[in-house]
C-alpha cells in the first residue's frame, strides 16, 4: 500500500472502532461528510484529521455501559460503542464505570445526598471530578479534621447514605462522632477497601440491601 495511503478499516479500529458493527455505523459518518464512499476500502492519508474531527464532533464514543451510555445520551451525537480505552466518560477505567453506575443508582434510588468520611486528597478530587455534573449532591469531608459533633450532626441528618471509608486518611476523631449517631446507623456503612471503585460498589450494595 502506497506511504500516502490508509486502510479505513485499521483507522476506524486506531479510534476505538474495532467491532465490524461499530465500523460499520462510523463508516457512515465518514460517508456522509464526503470524506469516503461504500466501494472504497482505503482513504488518503491527508484526511486523517479530518476523519478524526468527524469522530470528535459527529459520534460519542462509549464502551457500551449504561452509566457510560447515559451520559453521553445529550451529547446530540450518535453514540457508538467503542473498545473501553477510547470511551469519552470512563476512558476505560473500572474505578470511573463504577463511580458513574453509583450516581444512577443512588437518584434510581431517590436518595442522591451521599456523604463520603475519609479518602486521600487524591480521591477526593477524582470523585468529585468524575460525578461532576451528575444530579447527585456530594459532601467529602478530608479524614484528618474533625467536624465536631454538631456539625456531625447536621451533616449525617442532611445525608441519604453516610460512608465510612476506612483503610483511608480517616482519624478515628473524625469518624467516631457520625459512628456514635444510632438514629442514622440504617443509611451508614463502612467501606474497608481502598479505591473509589470499591467504595461505588459498596455504595450500590447498600442501596440494593436497603431498597
Amino acid at each position: 500500500m502506497p506511504d500516502d495511503v490508509l486502510a479505513i478499516a485499521g483507522l476506524l479500529a486506531e479510534l476505538g472502532f474495532v467491532a465490524l458493527a461499530s465500523q460499520r455505523r462510523a463508516r457512515k459518518r465518514l460517508e456522509a461528510a464526503a470524506l469516503t464512499n461504500p466501494s472504497k476500502k482505503n482513504i488518503q492519508r491527508s484526511k486523517r484529521d479530518a476523519v478524526e474531527e468527524v469522530v470528535r464532533t459527529r459520534i460519542a464514543r462509549s464502551c457500551g455501559s449504561p452509566a457510560c451510555e447515559r451520559v453521553l445520551a445529550s451529547s446530540g451525537r450518535e453514540v457508538i460503542e467503542v473498545d473501553a480505552p477510547f470511551c469519552e466518560v470512563c476512558r476505560g477505567s473500572e474505578g470511573e464505570r463504577a463511580l458513574l453506575e453509583m450516581a444512577d443508582a443512588l437518584v434510581a434510588a431517590g436518595r442522591p445526598r451521599l456523604l463520603i468520611l475519609g479518602g486521600s486528597p487524591g480521591s477526593r478530587t477524582y470523585i468529585r471530578d468524575t460525578l461532576r455534573g451528575r444530579p447527585i449532591h456530594l459532601e467529602l469531608l478530608e479524614g484528618d479534621r474533625p467536624t465536631g459533633e454538631k456539625r456531625a450532626r447536621e451533616l449525617s441528618a442532611g445525608a441519604d447514605v453516610i460512608v465510612i471509608w476506612g483503610g483511608t486518611i480517616l482519624g478515628h476523631k473524625v469518624s467516631q462522632p457520625f459512628v456514635d449517631f444510632g438514629e442514622f446507623s440504617g443509611k451508614r456503612i463502612t467501606v474497608a477497601q481502598r479505591g473509589a471503585g470499591s467504595l461505588a460498589r459498596g455504595v450500590i450494595e447498600h442501596l440494593r440491601r436497603t431498597s
